[in-house]
């Protein structure tokens, strides 16, 4: 039965009821669009951890929070105005860091990359975690782990971050240093390594 203004309560509901579906068409349509590129995601940098090489059986000359492990990624980012080293100096550098890191990186070659310079440590840990993983996995749930901290150069100071692949699955996930003493309190190398 029409109402005073003439509509029927059946046409009024039906009207409201297209008018739903057509906002909930077109809001779902608005947010289940193709995802967004992560614009932090330098594609050229991208290393999937779990393609690379890896050794079952030792040696693992590597101990990451008494863990064993060994190399499998080196990246080396300026922060400032410092240089990155050149691939001969790459080995004096991380031998630097800890003492016979150097002999470990000979033994294990590891992919080494240089990043464009970078504005903090922190900023620096959260991207290179985006960049070195395994896809569809937290590290944490892996036998990868991340180092990430700094060291001094003469010109200045030098990011580096490190990925370890370890003997077994481990919690470890991205180790964010926050002094350049404390790589040889979270990394140590077995003294037969060199």
């Amino acid at each position: 039965m029409p109402d005073a203004l003439g509509f029927s309560p059946t046409l009024v509901g039906a009207a409201l009821l297209v008018g739903l579906m057509v906002v909930i068409v077109v809001v779902r349509s608005v947010f289940s669009g193709k995802k967004k590129k992560d614009s932090l995601i330098d594609t050229s940098r991208l290393v999937d951890l779990s393609e690379l090489p890896r050794q079952e059986e030792g040696p693992f000359d590597l101990r990451v929070q008494n863990v064993p492990g060994r190399l499998g990624v080196v990246v080396f980012a300026p922060l400032g105005g410092v240089r990155p080293p050149s691939k001969t100096d790459t080995f004096a550098v991380l031998n630097t860091l800890v003492p016979g890191l150097g002999a470990v990186a000979r033994r294990d070659e590891p992919l080494v990359q240089t990043w464009p310079k970078q504005v903090s440590v922190t900023g620096f840990a959260n991207i290179l975690a985006r960049h070195l993983m395994v896809p569809g996995r937290d590290l944490t749930e892996t036998n990868w782990c991340l180092l990430v901290g700094k060291t001094k150069r003469p010109d200045g100071l030098l990011l580096v971050g490190l990925a370890i692949g370890m003997e077994a699955a481990n919690r470890l996930g991205v180790l964010r240093l926050a002094d350049e003493m404390q790589w040889m309190q979270f990394l140590q190398v077995d003294a037969r390594a060199g």
